[in-house]
């Protein structure tokens, strides 16, 4: 795959021409950041600023934005379940399916009663161990980490889709150890709290244990009609309780609230009670024209 040393910073009707060497951290998340795209004539994909302590600066494309196939950084991506590994840690991706099956199930078991809840972890986790007893190894080898990434800047046409487990925990279990990992989060609805059109936090809570689950402009930017539909999740918020609120996404912990924190990056990345926020907007969309 072709290095990518230079991009086009987009603005209303600005366009820049970025040359990687003239960039840090400070100044792309400042400025630059959702903002930067291919040079090549008639390519749209969009670019982010990966740096690594000051060495091979780079531009990386956007899983959700490749490249036309007559462009210079074009790239088939090739499946293969190894990941890519780095420093002992192997990453990848999760694939929009799975992530709607870890979604439904954590739906599930948070219905469940607490016996019910007991007996599946239990065979779920015998399953596993059956699943261990199973492999045959030759020799004892070390594991690296295994990583599953959220962020579209951290993936790009190269990175897979992985083998590895997508955890399922509720709201009070996240620990230090899920801190850069995408986790599937699942806690009662608290708060609907929406900053701006790109700028929502979904407050929930298990155990008096709260959590913020977060949507910014990075989310909006992959999924711009997005914009304007959580005023929907407000009102079924508003109009029912007890909602069971899960998602999909990277831990991060916030010292200001000292909460942790779900980014949530694909717009399969969250439920509301078992349902999609755009079939919950359908809902209310009928209703108010049926009464109209």
């Amino acid at each position: 795959m072709v290095s990518i040393y230079e991009a086009l910073y987009k603005e209303e009707d600005r366009q820049e021409l970025i040359n990687i060497n003239n960039l840090n951290p400070v100044t792309y998340n400042e400025k630059y950041k959702g903002n930067l795209y291919c040079t090549i004539t008639n390519c749209t994909a969009k670019l982010s600023f990966v740096s690594r302590n000051g060495i091979s600066n780079h531009f990386r494309t956007w899983r959700e934005s490749p490249h036309i196939e007559t462009c210079l950084y074009y790239f088939e991506k090739t499946k293969s379940r190894e990941g890519r590994r780095t420093e002992g840690r192997v990453t990848g991706y999760a694939s929009d399916e799975r992530i709607k099956k870890s979604l439904r199930e954590a739906f599930v078991l948070e219905m469940m009663s607490e016996e019910q809840r007991r007996k599946r972890l239990e065979r779920d986790r015998e399953r596993r161990r059956k699943r261990e007893r199973e492999k045959i190894r030759g020799t004892k080898d070390i594991t690296p980490e295994h990583r599953i990434a959220s962020n579209p800047e951290e993936i790009d046409e190269t990175t897979v889709t992985d083998s590895f487990r997508l955890f399922k925990k509720s709201a009070d279990m996240l620990k230090e150890t899920d801190l850069d990992h995408t986790r599937t989060v699942t806690g009662k609805l608290k708060k609907v709290e929406i900053n701006n059109p790109e700028n929502v936090v979904i407050q929930v809570e298990k155990n008096n244990v709260d959590v913020d689950i977060k949507f910014e402009e990075v989310f909006f930017a992959v999924n711009n009609h997005y914009k304007g539909l959580f005023r929907f999740l407000d009102r079924f918020f508003r109009e029912n309780i007890n909602l069971i609120f899960s998602a999909t996404g990277e831990v991060r912990y916030s010292k200001i609230t000292e909460r942790y924190e779900i980014m949530v990056y694909t717009s399969v990345g969250f439920l509301v009670h078992g349902k999609t926020l755009e079939s919950i907007a359908a809902e209310y969309t009928i209703r108010d024209n049926e009464n109209s």
